[in-house]
Order: structure tokens, then C-alpha cells, then sequence
């Protein structure tokens, strides 16, 4: 099975109690390695960022986020919706194979 990368590590947080009113979701991935010349580098993670969608689903953990690296996601533009200093921010990642 070819799977999908983007060079990001993370650990689920639980969201400040004003996003998870706004959004209804309590826990993000915050971002705690970007692997240089990654996909996720390449889009423009940071260290700190936390992830809260991706694809317009939502990420609360590591798990959420690699689920939604399978083949079709290589090479195909990967909307992800970060929590950056309390704001908003959306990049554009492109996975891709993993192993290449």
C-alpha cells in the first residue's frame, strides 16, 4: 500500500475554551518537528502551529492526521487549517510518497 507524507510530528492539546466554542473541537495536534524540505516545510509549518483540520476534517491527534495519508493524498493538494498566535491560518501541503 503506498502511503502519503508530510514531515510533521505532533502532540494532541487541548484547544483554548474560545476555539472550542467557535469550533466544537477540543483537542489540535500542535506541530513539534518539521522535517526540513518536508511537504509540511514546504507549506509553511512552524514549530508551535496546531494543527486543527486537515483536508476539512478535523485533527485532534496523530492518528487523525495519518489517516488521511493514504495513496490518493500523494500529490494532491492538502488543505490544513493551523491555530498560529490565536489566529487562523491556512496552508497548502502537498504529501508526498512515503519511502521516496
Amino acid at each position: 500500500m503506498r502511503r502519503a507524507w508530510l514531515g510533521v510530528a505532533g502532540v494532541p492539546v487541548p484547544l483554548p475554551p474560545e476555539i472550542t466554542a467557535r469550533t466544537g473541537q477540543r483537542r489540535g495536534l500542535r506541530v513539534v518537528e518539521v522535517v526540513p524540505g518536508s511537504p509540511a516545510g514546504m507549506a509553511g509549518l512552524y514549530l508551535g502551529d496546531v494543527i486543527v483540520a486537515a483536508g476539512g476534517r478535523p485533527v485532534q491527534d496523530g492518528q487523525g492526521l495519518q489517516r488521511l495519508m493514504l495513496g490518493p493524498a500523494i500529490g494532491a493538494r492538502l488543505p490544513v487549517t493551523v491555530l498560529r498566535r490565536g489566529a487562523f491560518v491556512d496552508v497548502i501541503a502537498v504529501p508526498t510518497e512515503l519511502g521516496r
